[in-house]
């Protein structure tokens, strides 16, 4: 964390307290800090401070058992007799950091000097101060402290006792402990759910997923699970601490509700011993799968049921009407889970007049059970491209879906957050193209291929970035040449890999964002989906180098004439190109059309040569050999 320095009033943090009152001392202050604040006349020598911090200071020592707050003296000041300007008398602000450079800090206001050479801060305006601007953590960690002083004329001008950022009083390191407002455990568990209790709780299968910050800091979880296979799902959720406690036979750590609604959908957290019963959530019958999201550091809950399955299956359309046919034709989805993205697609070959319907698993058992009613139907016509769908046995037939077969292929999306779905007709281009920031978004061509009409594209370029990519190589794809208007292809999601994921044809997708490199990249737009491998090197291999067929001799790219480039000493031998030092990219043929896999070439006449290899895609790539003195 690197947060700039804050100012906490104790106007403002008086505010911020929550169940602490103040202390005991006189913190009030009439003063009115300004931003810029000149330089007092009274010298930073003429001042000194006794530093009075305590070494160790846990603020739970600083509180009555009333709940009062008491001071954390901080020094006491002494002025240089005579040096203090007449009608004036100092202030003081106290820095806290728990970075010794004062990176991330906070200031809080001193008690009132008007009388006083003592310096002290409220116990509660630094709780407070601390919890909200530097860590909800209340582990104990060092904390550095310095003073700095001003002095104030006539009750309302205030100067600086020295130099701004130079001069500061009472610096020291001490040992600190807040007060351990909220308690957050590292993990958490659904126990219960669709399995045993008690054995949930020792092996604890199904685990929140947590973004790996501190607790304190990010205090969500979340997770996803199975339903029950059969009838209401019931959970509670837990700790380590309180899954070890039911080895012992104590089920009152769990987590239940607090109002003893099983069946709510949002609330609060609280331990069963709080509670007196067990308050466990319910999920009904119906849920396909539950996401509980949990926000520990104000102990509240939501419960989002919902009925997508994890795979869905066409029937009849290319294939026959059976359930075992239908077992093959899986629609595709990404590697998220269908909270994030409910959408699945299926495309097949077009050519012929089809209809079709689809369903989930147990649609189509049901469907071999001899039940034709679990089905999804359109709600409208059956030639109808786009629209809604629902179970067959809410419709007034079976609605299944139509098309003509004119188009080479047809991809079937189904959106089953909202129940929708889309056919699209696909009649696929020889080339599409990356546009990005290493070729002015499409301004310079960069095809890629798609060798059978079946939109599978591949293609090779370089991913570069830019100032607002964030170190990422940025780019789209492309259905024209520097046209948006053909086709304008962006990322829908991105697996975990970084180098995968989805596509979405809409000019208000997100860039494809990859480490900046050189790239093979494959894009299917008959799936929606992309991968791209990073290539590490290019090279020449074979004996007319003199690594022979087992070590390349490797070229360097060149950003500026996007060429893998070298000067070598060839003999008048075979050679080919290669990436990554391995045979599964490899380039042949001829040096005006290089493919992958391509014949072997060959140098007729030994020397040394300037070598330029422009890897674009199958069709487009060539090389430029020139003799080198």
């Amino acid at each position: 964390m690197n947060k700039k320095m804050k100012k906490i009033s104790l106007y403002i943090m008086a505010l911020l307290s929550t169940g602490l009152v103040s202390c005991n001392q006189d913190f009030e202050t009439i003063f009115s800090p300004q931003t810029n604040p000149q330089e007092s006349l009274l010298q930073a020598s003429d001042v000194t401070v006794a530093n009075n911090t305590p070494a160790v200071i846990n603020l739970a020592e600083y509180f009555t058992e009333d709940g009062i707050a008491k001071a954390i003296p901080i020094g006491a000041a002494t002025v240089k007799e005579g040096a203090m300007p007449a009608n004036t008398i100092l202030k003081a602000e106290v820095e806290f950091s728990k970075d010794a450079d004062f990176s991330n800090s906070i200031v809080l206001d001193a008690n009132s000097l008007d009388g006083s050479s003592d310096i002290s801060v409220s116990a509660s305006l630094l709780q407070d101060a601390y919890f909200n601007e530097i860590t909800r953590n209340p582990a104990t960690t060092d904390l550095y402290i310095r003073t700095v002083l001003y002095t104030v004329t006539g009750g309302t001008s205030d100067a600086i006792v020295g130099k701004p950022g130079e001069n500061y009083y009472a610096e020291s390191k001490v040992q600190f402990t807040p007060l351990n407002k909220v308690q957050i455990s590292p993990a958490y568990y659904i126990i219960g759910g669709p399995n045993d209790w008690a054995g949930s709780a020792a092996e604890k299968p199904i685990k929140f997923n947590h973004s790996g910050a501190d607790v304190y800091e990010d205090p969500i979880f979340t997770v996803v699970f199975d339903a029950a296979a059969e009838g209401d799902t019931w959970f509670a959720i837990g700790d380590d601490e309180a899954c070890d406690a039911i080895g012992a036979g104590d089920w009152t750590k769990l987590f239940g509700i607090v109002g003893g609604d099983s069946q709510a959908k949002e609330g609060r957290l609280d331990y069963r011993y709080n509670l007196g019963a067990d308050n466990s959530f319910c999920v009904p019958a119906g849920a396909k799968k539950i996401k509980v999201t949990i926000d520990m550091m104000s102990y509240t809950f939501k419960v989002e049921p919902v009925s997508i399955a994890d795979n869905y299956y066409l029937i009849g359309g290319p294939g026959d009407w059976s359930a075992d046919a239908a077992m093959t034709m899986t629609f595709n989805h990404s590697s998220k889970d269908v909270f994030e993205d409910p959408v699945f697609t299926y495309t097949f070959d077009g050519g012929k007049d089809m209809w079709f319907a689809f369903g989930d698993k147990d649609a189509i058992d049901a469907v071999a059970a001899g039940d034709w009613t679990k089905l999804y139907g359109t709600t409208g016509a059956s030639e109808d491209l786009t629209g809604s769908f629902d179970r067959r046995y809410n419709l007034d037939g079976d609605h299944s879906f139509h098309i003509d077969g004119s188009a080479k292929m047809y991809r079937v999306s189904i959106n089953m957050a909202d129940m929708t779905y889309e056919i699209k007709e696909l009649n696929f281009n020889e080339y599409i193209y990356e546009a990005g920031v290493n070729n002015d978004w499409g301004a310079v061509g960069q095809p890629l291929y798609c060798a059978n009409q079946d939109g599978i594209y591949a293609g090779f370029f370089y991913a570069q970035d830019a100032d607002w990519s964030e170190g990422k190589g940025a780019f789209k794809f492309t259905g024209a040449f520097n046209s948006w208007n053909e086709g304008n292809y962006g990322t829908g999601t991105i697996n975990d890999d970084g180098l995968s994921g989805t596509l979405i044809d809409d000019g208000g997708s997100g860039n494809v964002l990859a480490t900046p490199g050189f790239y093979k990249a494959e894009v299917n737009l008959a799936e929606m989906t992309y991968k791209l491998t990073p290539i590490t090197g290019i090279g020449l291999i074979g004996p007319a180098q003199a690594g022979g067929w087992d070590t390349d001799t490797d070229l360097t790219f060149n950003p500026e004439t996007r060429a893998w480039e070298g000067t070598i000493e060839l003999a008048a031998d075979e050679f080919k190109f290669r990436a990554n030092d391995g045979w599964d990219i490899n380039w042949g043929g001829t040096i005006d059309n290089l493919t992958q896999d391509g014949p072997n070439l060959k140098i007729e006449t030994a020397g040394k040569y300037f070598i330029q290899f422009f890897p674009i895609c199958e069709t487009k790539s060539f090389a430029v050999i020139t003799a080198s003195e």
